[in-house]
């Protein structure tokens, strides 16, 4: 039976289940739909190995969109803050490693320490702009209305009041390689690297390409404080918020069709095999791609808009590897501070050479790793810790996927750079699970094994994501909505297409 007010939630990762949590608290009634058995997509609960376990397949957890989530209250529901996001470390053999704070870097020359705070003084300046960009829907540009064009109007005057220096920096490095802007800062290479190589994760190119500086823009202005526990934290709160404001939930179930009155261009349910959910609004935090080309009857979509989808990229480029080691490894920890995050890359080249692997579907010789380290209970049993490594420059693999062999290498050159940098390692590892961009495909339902629905890009951002005609979280089908990693701002900057798309469906 349809209620008048119900919606139907495609999608159980943190942006359908931010979305529902957002239309349940205003009063509809939501049923949340997924095709895997429990809800979190890649930021749920993974098992590695007996009493191991990982907090999901990220290693981001301090780009969650606080702000739009607060209207949830999910502190009532158990979610808390870390009082601070945790430092990533450039290791390097035979040298104590580059601690990057938000705050200052340590273990560089002292012009570079100096370079950084003035560096981070020019983000703090810029840094309300980008997240006034972040933070709310994107402006209406095909057919603006009045609204759209003051709203474009006061950010361009937001942009106008960083004055004259700030703006013309701001405008001259936004499309630059983000290699050049930070050589032009730091002589470090391995601090460059450290910046440079957690934007990489859901590109398919090095950080010579141009654009990417962008990307570290916004990055290092949403930073912030991480959810205790990770990101799996954050879904457990969310999945309790949900559950108290009465969301249903129907789990290891596959859409198939989302039903449209072709007459009217209405959508009136999903369909799930021969089952059949009535709503009077649709909402996708799956791929947008998969949601209108896949699930929405041929012709029902001007030929723009599918023209459009066709061309959106979700290009697998990071493999995961999780280790279950059974005491935390040592990379010769500075000050005696436990390492939470590393990156191995002692370069922007080495990064470059992980971008070239990816384009000739060749494996890296020598990885490039980032790599999150959760240390005891509940991640592990008491002195042990679960590894998440991200392994840059993967490709897909193709139809036909990794064979045992290929896995067996890739595994073993990973293993391999770690033990270099944390001699031992080896000895102490309890179990691994690789999931390559194939397997992200085949058993995760991530489109082209992509860990964020769509390739993070210039053309692939804000009023591009996905296009020009669906950036609102709207589609011309009335009563179907996007709010998936494929919408602004997508990636990962987790719960903020949820909370913004489910905005945009209640406004109808």
């Amino acid at each position: 039976m349809t209620h008048a007010d119900s919606v139907l939630v495609l999608g159980a990762d943190i942006e359908g289940l931010a979305a529902a949590a957002t239309l349940a608290a205003a009063g509809r009634t939501v049923r949340v739909i997924d095709e895997r058995q429990r809800p979190g997509g890649l930021a749920a609960r993974f098992p590695v190995g007996d009493g191991y376990t990982a907090p999901g397949l990220l290693t981001e957890c301090a780009l969650v969109r606080r702000a739009l989530l607060a209207d949830l209250h999910l502190e009532r529901a158990g979610l808390a803050w870390r009082d601070a996001e945790s430092a990533v470390h450039v290791v390097r053999e035979g040298t104590p490693p580059i601690a990057i704070r938000r705050d200052r870097v340590d273990g560089v020359p002292a012009a570079d320490a100096e370079a950084y705070r003035e560096w981070r003084a020019y983000l703090a300046r810029v840094g309300g702009f980008i997240s006034q960009v972040l933070d709310r829907a994107p402006p209406a540009v095909d057919e603006p209305g009045i609204k759209d064009l003051l709203e474009l109007a006061m950010r361009g005057l937001r942009l106008r009041s960083l004055g004259d220096s700030d703006m013309m920096e701001l405008l001259r490095i936004v499309t630059l390689p983000v290699r050049d802007w930070l050589s032009e800062t730091f002589s470090s290479p391995a601090l460059q690297a450290g910046l440079a190589a957690p934007i990489l994760t859901g590109t398919v190119v090095g950080p010579r390409a141009a654009g990417t500086t962008a990307l570290l823009l916004m990055r290092e202005v949403a930073r912030g404080g991480e959810p205790v526990g990770g990101l799996a934290g954050l879904v457990d709160a969310l999945v309790a918020r949900c559950e108290e404001l009465g969301v249903t939930f129907q789990l290891g179930t596959r859409p198939t069709e989302i039903l449209v009155d072709a007459g009217r261009r209405r959508v009136t349910g999903v369909r799930c095999g021969e089952r059949r959910f009535e709503g009077t609004a649709v909402i996708s935090a799956l791929d947008p791609a998969r949601t209108l080309l896949d699930l929405v009857e041929p012709g029902l979509l001007p030929h723009h808009v599918e023209w459009d989808l066709r061309g959106w990229r979700r290009r697998g480029d990071t493999a995961v590897l999780l280790a279950a080691c059974a005491s935390p490894p040592s990379f010769g920890e500075p000050n005696g501070d436990d390492i939470e995050r590393l990156i191995t890359a002692r370069s922007p080249d080495e990064l470059e050479r992980a971008a070239d692997a990816l384009k000739y579907g060749a494996l890296p010789d020598e990885p490039c790793l980032e790599v999150r380290i959760w240390r005891g209970p509940p991640h592990a049993p008491a002195g042990g810790a679960t590894l998440v490594v991200h392994v840059h420059g993967v490709a897909h693999g193709g139809r036909d996927g990794w064979g045992d062999e290929a896995r067996d290498l890739l595994c073993g050159r990973v293993v391999d750079t770690l033990e270099r940098l944390s001699p031992g390692l080896r000895g102490q590892l309890q179990g691994t699970s690789l999931h390559t961009p194939c397997d992200l495909e085949s058993s995760l339902g991530m489109p082209g094994g992509h860990l964020y629905l769509g390739e993070l890009a210039l053309d692939q951002l804000w009023l591009q994501r996905p296009s020009l005609a669906l950036s609102r979280y709207g589609t011309p089908i009335a009563g179907l909505f996007l709010a998936g990693g494929g919408s602004h701002p997508g990636g990962p900057y987790a719960g903020g297409a949820g909370v913004l798309g489910a905005r945009r469906a209640l406004r109808g």
